[in-house]
């Protein structure tokens, strides 16, 4: 697609299982691809809730970054929010998954 920038870290916008699977399945291809696991970092979203509860998805993450808990136009649905994060952090791309 004529991309010529490589993505090293990645803002997981999202928390639970759709987290999980997408910090699983590019682990698993970086492993197949360049024989490093951890060759992209993830830094991840996490509310006050999410962080209560040891959510399995912080635990995988490489970075956290804590967010307003409650509805998800607080946190996971805002878009201002997740821009800034994203700027703030560094990072070279979203996951934004789904469901939010």
């Amino acid at each position: 697609l004529g991309g010529t920038k490589p993505f090293r870290k990645v803002l997981i916008a999202n928390n639970g299982i759709a987290a999980v699977k997408a910090i699983r399945s590019v682990r698993r291809w970086a492993y197949e691809t360049f024989g490093d696991a951890r060759a992209i970092q993830f830094v991840v979203m996490t509310t006050p809730e999410d962080l209560r509860a040891n959510a399995e998805y912080i635990r995988m993450a490489d970075e956290f970054r804590e967010v307003p808990g409650g509805s998800n136009n607080n946190n996971y649905a805002n878009v201002q929010l997740i821009v800034e994060l994203a700027k703030g952090c560094g990072v070279d791309a979203v996951w934004a998954g789904w469901g939010h």
